[in-house]
């Protein structure tokens, strides 16, 4: 069981819990409880309060720290700040700025199945402040260990199906990475909930 509270993250056992030896050895024993010992992991960070940045593929989970100013990673190896690679101004900047006249703002996070990316879109609320267009969505790809892309588009839900990638937006389902409707149509590149947008490439 991994626990993610606002400035920690831990582990615990189920039906199990560890006895450890004065050498510092641990062993694994049956235990009437039903959640056993919880040991934090290093690092102190946690999940602030958006677990909506929360998205899990194989062993590597994602969340952000909006109180840390970081975006991070939980795998075998602990948890790793990927948000220090060559963007930790950038995410500094961008998670402060989201939060504004007491409307706290949401980083929406979600797995990228198809191109194997964790995304992630940081936003001012847009309940408390619906003409906002402040926001930033970025995808970071493990095989580079670097954010590659900006997107235009601002959604309220990012998951994957079936090898499928799919946002949500005004109550309606976008399917990405498709080149027709289902009636046969053209969809131009870089559109997005019906708006075309301008695409580009920077070095």
């Amino acid at each position: 069981l991994v626990v993610f509270q606002e400035s920690k993250v831990s582990r615990a056992l189920i039906d199990k819990d560890a006895i450890y030896s004065a050498e510092g050895g641990g062993a694994i024993t049956n235990s009437n409880l039903v959640i056993g010992t919880i040991q934090p992991y290093a690092g102190e960070y946690g999940i602030s309060k958006n677990p909506e940045s929360f998205a899990v593929y194989g062993y590597q989970k994602y969340f952000s720290d909006k109180n840390n100013n970081a975006i991070l990673r939980l795998s075998a190896d602990g948890i790793t700040e990927i948000s220090g690679y060559g963007m930790i101004d950038f995410f500094r900047d961008t998670l402060i700025s989201i939060d504004n006249n007491n409307a706290e703002g949401y980083v929406i996070g979600g797995y990228d199945v198809h191109n194997s990316q964790y995304v992630v879109s940081m936003q001012r609320n847009p309940v408390l402040q619906p003409d906002s267009t402040n926001f930033s969505t970025l995808s970071f790809d493990e095989s580079v260990k670097g954010w590659v892309s900006f997107f235009t588009y601002q959604p309220e839900q990012i998951f994957s199906l079936r090898n499928v990638f799919y946002t949500a937006k005004d109550g309606g389902l976008f399917k990405h990475y498709v080149s027709r409707t289902p009636a046969g149509n053209n969809i131009p590149r870089g559109s997005f909930y019906g708006v075309s947008n301008q695409s580009s490439i920077s070095f």
